[in-house]
């Protein structure tokens, strides 16, 4: 009997907590989100501001902490909803970010968060979420 009331208790927790998915964890709209893995710090900057759905954007990514070379994917997607693969070819700067050019698809739901994920080889995978403006 203690068991099941654990496990019932354990599964009510779940239920509970609200979806990350669902989270945005970076106002991209106020200036760059920043993400660590390790002793890396990665910085992710979307212009022009705000950030709009159908509308050229250039993304610019900054890694501290790491040598990378590139080039870098930034792999764009809607958590909770498949609309396609976008990914944005990021190439280094001389100044040593990355930089690339890309469009955020407008949800036909009228969903407006989005992710970015970026990998760095040797380092990780980090995730960026985000809302964009329709």
């Amino acid at each position: 009997m203690k068991k099941i009331i654990m496990i019932l208790i354990a599964v009510l927790m779940l239920v509970s907590r609200p979806p990350r998915a669902h989270a945005s964890d970076c106002d991209v709209d106020r200036g760059p989100c920043v993400a660590v893995t390790g002793r890396t710090e990665v910085t992710l900057d979307i212009s022009p501001k705000p950030v709009k759905a159908m509308k050229e954007l250039f993304f610019v990514v900054t890694v501290r902490g790491a040598n990378v070379r590139g080039p870098l994917l930034l792999e764009l997607s809607m958590p909770g909803m498949y609309m396609g693969r976008n990914e944005v070819a990021l190439k280094r700067s001389p100044e040593g970010s990355f930089s690339g050019r890309g469009v955020i698809p407008r949800c036909p739901t009228g969903g407006k968060l989005w992710q970015a994920d970026l990998t760095i080889p040797g380092t990780g995978r980090l995730t960026y979420r985000f809302h964009v403006d329709r």
